[in-house]
């Protein structure tokens, strides 16, 4: 998609809004719209499902898989290991079903559509009114977010309020491993344990492991009934509507992983099924405000003020609020992809100058996250070390891009044109190599 102005956002000081649907824009305001807290992003995919052009998206920081090159590389010291942080699991997974009809908006006839993003709560909601092919009307609410205090919470709330008609309708809910990372087309994930309610994904080749557990609350629901799939587990519930009446749906979910591949399976699920059994009852409203208090803080520490010029106001706000969900200084080891926690592009990896764009927002407004987002480097030293051996250099060569210390650019136009070593009363053993891409075009 070509990158051009072109506004269809709704100007406002605290919040982005589409009002109305724009399906040609639908992969930018799956962008867009992206939640995150650091620990897990999720893009602002439909829950319900859509045929049209999309990327149901869940990334948890840390969480990579491996790719090797078919072919090494003629150049010397390229690396044929890619690194990419991988699509993990829709905890979103929604289908909802009235008169035979299957909700679809590419499709269902649908009417004020607006979905809005506000900055001072963290929560994404969503309307609209769909309209079936018998007559019937229903209006749909949609709203999610993820806890800023709890990071492996994140929230889900479906309201449904019939406008003309009383009959039951059927919802599907669940928690789905079968997604396709988009990049690759393929999906990188076997789900080896399950219950009712929960599901182990563990990644097939790096082998990190990720339990994803879920809670739902509604009220005197007519009929359940479990569902079990290969990589997938959820409830069929059929609820009674009548006209003017709300009917409420809210879904817990909770996603643990330990950030590191060597934990055994049962040592997993045992830690995430403990956290779900603590939160199970968790209410969507006090973690809501939980999180209204948060940004609160946030916006006390870091807001700018822009008079006089309310689009360049909305953009340092969204600039801020989406700084402060992909990095915070949570997780320890953690960076900054060059697309944050809300896409595949870049592989999801953080690049050789994150520091140089990064740095100084947190130098003024989170001390703590400056110093873990330096702390990476250190960390990673061992196998910048080794990289510079690979080159034939002494030193420490930090990577191009990397999900975990190694390079994962496996791309020959950005392989090392010039090193600079440091000289003069340094010790041989302590000159550091530094990488430099002359032309920031490439990127």
């Amino acid at each position: 998609m070509a990158k051009i102005a072109d506004r269809y956002l709704l100007v406002d000081p605290w919040k982005i809004i589409e009002a109305g649907f724009h399906p040609e824009k639908s992969k930018v305001s799956e962008a867009l719209f992206s939640l995150g807290n650091e620990y897990l992003g999720v893009r602002g995919y439909f829950d319900e499902g859509y045929s049209g052009d999309s990327l149901v998206g869940c990334y948890l920081n840390g969480v990579y898989e491996e790719r090797y090159l078919k072919e090494p590389s003629a150049y010397k010291g390229i690396s044929n290991r890619i690194c990419f942080m991988v699509n993990a699991v829709n905890w979103l997974h929604t289908r909802i079903e009235l008169d035979g009809e299957m909700l679809d908006i590419a499709r269902c006839q649908i009417s004020d559509f607006r979905q809005e993003l506000d900055f001072k709560t963290g929560q994404l909601k969503r309307e609209f009114i769909w309209k079936t092919r018998s007559g019937k009307q229903l209006k749909l609410s949609f709203s999610r977010f993820l806890s800023m205090t709890v990071k492996e919470l994140a929230f889900q709330r479906i309201t449904f309020t019939s406008l003309n008609f009383s009959d039951s309708i059927v919802v599907t809910m669940g928690t789905d491993f079968s997604v396709i990372h988009q990049t690759f087309q393929e999906n990188f994930w076997e789900s080896p344990v399950k219950s009712e309610r929960a599901i182990l994904g563990v990644s097939k080749n790096i082998k990190h492991k990720l339990f994803a557990g879920f809670a739902v609350l509604i009220e005197n629901p007519k009929q359940e009934q479990e569902i079990e799939r290969e990589k997938f587990v959820g409830c069929r519930y059929t609820l009674g509507l009548k006209p003017g009446r709300e009917t409420k749906l809210d879904k817990l979910n909770l996603l643990y992983t330990p950030g590191t591949p060597i934990a055994s399976e049962q040592a997993v699920w045992e830690s995430g099924s403990a956290l779900l059994d603590r939160y199970q009852a968790a209410g969507y409203d006090e973690f809501l405000q939980q999180n209204s208090e948060y940004w609160a803080g946030v916006w006390n520490q870091s807001d700018i003020t822009i008079e006089g010029d309310p689009d360049t106001q909305q953009g340092i706000r969204f600039g801020i609020f989406q700084m402060h969900q992909t990095y915070r200084g949570l997780i320890d080891g953690a960076n900054i992809g060059a697309k944050g926690l809300t896409g595949e592009d870049y592989n999801g990896n953080s690049f050789w100058d994150t520091e140089t764009y990064c740095l100084p927002f947190y130098l003024f407004s989170n001390p703590d996250a400056a110093r873990s987002l330096l702390d990476f480097r250190y960390k990673t030293l061992p196998q910048a070390i080794e990289r510079a051996k690979q080159l034939d250099c002494e030193g420490a060569c930090f990577p191009v891009a990397t999900s975990d210390g190694t390079e994962s650019c496996t791309l020959w136009q950005h392989r090392p044109r010039r090193l600079l070593m440091a000289s003069g009363t340094m010790s041989k053993s302590s000159r550091i190599l530094i990488f430099f891409i002359p032309s920031a075009s490439n990127f």
